[in-house]
């Protein structure tokens, strides 16, 4: 029993040897393990410097092939740029336009590349950026040449080369046109304000002697009004050839020259020129002629888009102040009317010629004359008192059956007031005249004038056709009332002859019902068909009919005729009242034995009568 084994304690036994032999083999491990590592960090150690100083090697090698690369592409640059150079450094009219704008353009494209490259390279970068800048002026220089000249100069350029180059500047500055634009319209501007300074001196209004009237034209207003607008023009058709924007640009080329001398200059020199309303009066047809210009050149500024309040509103001043002409007209007539002494038939023509020869010279200007007058309201201009005056005598007034309330139906009321105003002042004068003047001589004298002034407004487009129908409708009443005057003689001859025979008719009818119908008959030869009474009337008829008619002619005689058509007017309207009275009674009484000396009374049968009315009329 004592000799056997125990299986479980050989197993922990020889397990236990095991494990001191992996102790023992581990420590050994470890120790290796150790010396090794320890090894490994000497040997770390001294290879880190050598890496080191091998990278450091490797980064110079890298910088001094990159240098080498760097120094090789600024070497090719600087070549460039000199080729560059050579080329921008040249006038461009030797080189031409389009080899130098394509050489800036590739020297800005080569700056952009190596501007972030070449740093260090601070005088190539300087440089070249110097040359560009410098090159970009010779190019705005050239481009201000170019366009420094007349437009129609420009247009019409036999070669089209001008027109050409400009547009391939405006391309090349295509991405700054603001600054382009506003080279252009410098430039165009000063050539167009130096163009128009040398005229602004010639529109100075200037005071004149009273006796010396203004005469259109004289002022160089007119002349810079219309070198202006013509400016304008061109400069318009300028930017159309170039594809330009008109409202963008066209309003820097004028502003100046509006600014500076229409308007602080000239505008300003009117506005105070025209201090009163004598000056205005004396000076009519300036005002007139000044404002055409402005209206004219309102109206091409409003056409394209070109504004300036201040020039507006000056000339919205100078329109109110001048509109005061109207009024200032009617009292010029009725001054005129009571300075004179005495209305006689010497003194009126020469009182129409003065006055309404200054309506026909300011109807040269309707334009302005509507401007001015598109403010009032009928009537406004008859200042002239007691307001009676116009409404008692001014039979002509015609209702604006229309209610026509336009400046043209305005202006066409004032030139009727005008010749109303004329034509009733001679018409009192004549009236309260110390010569006491027939009816019918009144109204020769009248007449006689009014057509006068009917051949002036005749003779003048702008006049007659301001005036208008309504116009010539009043002239015509005005006439037409003034005639009935002067016919006042062959109408008291003719009234005769209508009295007396409807006188007679009507005792015939009477005594034709006392008699049952069987009285004599007024229409027979006999003188059985006349009463005793109806010869005597008849008699008398004639009798005072030639006595009238006669005197009539002897008035008409007295008249000094020379206008034929005057003549014409008034003999044909003679005509037409006198002739069928006449006729009427001799084909009433003419052939009846009323009497055994008929040639005592009926003096003319009626051949003889019309051949007589032609003969002295």
């Amino acid at each position: 029993m004592s000799l056997a084994v125990d299986v479980d304690e050989a197993d922990v036994a020889v397990l236990s040897q095991n494990l001191n032999k992996s102790k023992e083999l581990f420590q050994s491990i470890s120790k290796s393990l150790t010396t090794i590592a320890s090894k490994s960090t000497n040997a770390s150690k001294n290879i880190k410097p050598v890496l080191r100083d091998v990278n450091k090697l490797n980064d110079h090698k890298r910088q001094v092939e990159n240098g080498l690369n760097l120094l090789k592409e600024v070497n090719e640059s600087a070549v460039q740029i000199n080729n560059y150079e050579n080329i921008l450094n040249n006038p461009i009219e030797l080189i031409g336009l389009r080899k130098f704008i394509d050489t800036l353009e590739k020297s800005k494209a080569l700056f952009k590349v190596i501007k972030p490259k070449f740093k260090k390279f601070t005088g190539i970068l300087i440089n070249f950026e110097n040359l560009i800048d410098k090159s970009d002026i010779k190019l705005q220089t050239f481009f201000q040449s170019l366009i420094n000249q007349e437009a129609p100069e420009l247009l019409n350029d036999p070669s089209s080369t001008k027109i050409a180059d400009i547009k391939t500047i405006f391309r090349y500055f295509g991405n700054d046109l603001n600054h382009i634009f506003k080279i252009y319209g410098r430039t165009r501007g000063t050539m167009l304000f130096d163009k128009l300074k040398q005229l602004e001196p010639s529109t100075e209004p200037r005071e004149r002697p009273e006796n010396i009237p203004y005469e259109k034209g004289t002022n160089g207003i007119t002349n810079f009004t219309n070198v202006f607008v013509e400016q304008i023009d061109n400069e318009i058709q300028l930017l159309q050839e170039l594809n330009l924007p008109q409202a963008e640009v066209i309003s820097p080329i004028v502003e100046r020259s509006i600014g500076e001398l229409y308007n602080h200059t000239i505008l300003y020199k009117f506005n105070h020129f025209f201090k009163s309303s004598a000056v205005i009066l004396s000076n009519d047809i300036l005002v007139l002629e000044f404002i055409e210009c402005i209206i004219q050149f309102s109206n091409r500024m409003d056409e394209f888009h070109i504004s300036n309040k201040e020039f507006d509103n000056a000339v919205s001043l100078f329109i109110t102040k001048t509109s005061i002409l109207f009024k200032e007209y009617i009292k010029l007539i009725e001054s005129r009317f009571q300075t004179t002494d005495k209305i006689t038939e010497v003194n009126i023509p020469q009182i129409i010629v003065d006055l309404f020869s200054k309506v026909r010279r300011i109807s040269e200007f309707p334009g302005a004359l509507i401007h001015l007058i598109s403010n009032y309201k009928l009537g406004d201009w008859l200042v002239v008192k007691p307001p009676v005056k116009f409404v008692s005598v001014y039979t002509s007034v015609i209702p604006n059956t229309a209610n026509d309330e336009s400046a043209e139906y305005l202006l066409s009321s004032f030139y009727s007031d005008v010749i109303d105003s004329i034509m009733i002042n001679i018409e009192i004068g004549l009236r309260n005249s110390d010569a006491n003047y027939k009816k019918s001589t009144q109204g020769f004298f009248l007449i006689k004038n009014l057509v006068m002034i009917e051949t002036i407004l005749n003779r003048s487009q702008p006049l007659h056709t301001s005036l208008g129908h309504l116009g010539m409708e009043r002239l015509n009443k005005l006439k037409n009332r003034f005639l009935k005057l002067f016919l006042d003689d062959w109408n008291y001859a003719s009234y005769i002859i209508i009295r007396d025979m409807t006188s007679i008719a009507t005792q015939h009818a009477h005594a034709m019902g006392a008699t049952g119908g069987q009285g004599p008959s007024t229409g027979g030869t006999s003188s059985g068909h006349l009463s005793n009474k109806e010869r005597d009337q008849i008699k008398d008829l004639f009798k005072n009919f030639n006595e009238s008619f006669e005197e009539a002619i002897r008035n008409y005689e007295k008249y000094n005729i020379t206008d034929v058509n005057l003549r014409n007017y008034l003999s044909n309207e003679i005509k037409k009242l006198i002739i069928n009275a006449y006729f009427k009674l001799y084909d009433k009484y003419g052939n009846s034995d009323f009497t055994k000396n008929k040639s005592k009374y009926v003096k003319y049968d009626k051949n003889q009568f019309e051949r007589l009315l032609n003969e002295k009329l």
